[in-house]
């Protein structure tokens, strides 16, 4: 397993409160409720470590990052670093570029010419977001529709999505979401209506 970098705090409990104060404090709550006090630090494949304690663990959340393939995988390494090595970087995604063109053409011949392009996000926040824009601008309809408990990101149309739990911090929900409760089919049913995007 590789060796990362020194850890930039002296512990876990200096990480863990810069990371409340700098980057997200309920993220931070929200583990140390449920007892996960780790910092990860050497990773390689489905294991990391904890920065800390050195304890091993297989990393079985793979909704949120790129670790598809796991962490560090080896034509990803060395992919990424050919790219570099000959002058590519992220790029910057307002210009035309032929690198993301030709990514998103190979990527819409995989379905069989039912899509002609992508586009490219960052998170599944902004996936959620991209559906419902695409089914309002295709139905001409406003109402989303979701079940309570839900978590769909924190990006705008997923937040309003989502359970009030998380919407809370930010506001009153925006017009025309609203939310059912969970199993309940009869009450989805009945809330479909004219207006459902």
């Amino acid at each position: 397993m590789n060796e990362p970098p020194p850890q930039p705090y002296a512990d876990r409990a200096a990480t863990a409160a810069a990371f409340a104060a700098h980057v997200n404090r309920g993220k931070v709550a929200t583990f140390e409720r449920y007892g996960i006090e780790l910092v990860m630090g050497a990773r390689e494949g489905v294991r990391f470590k904890d920065a800390f304690s050195g304890r091993e663990f297989y990393n079985c959340h793979c909704n949120g990052g790129v670790f598809n393939l796991g962490h560090r995988h080896p034509a990803i390494v060395e992919a990424t670093a050919e790219a570099l090595a000959g002058g590519l970087d992220i790029g910057n995604h307002h210009f035309v570029s032929g690198y993301r063109a030709q990514l998103a053409e190979r990527l819409a011949a995989t379905t069989g010419g039912r899509l002609s392009g992508v586009v490219f996000g960052v998170s599944g926040g902004e996936a959620v977001d991209l559906a419902i824009k695409v089914a309002r601008a295709r139905t001409g309809r406003q109402a989303v529709l979701s079940v309570s408990g839900g978590y769909h990101g924190h990006t705008g149309l997923a937040l309003a999505a989502g359970d009030a739990q998380y919407r809370a911090p930010f506001g009153p929900n925006l017009p025309a979401f609203r939310q059912l409760p969970f199993g309940d089919l009869a009450a989805i049913d009945a809330a479909v209506d004219d207006d459902t995007a």
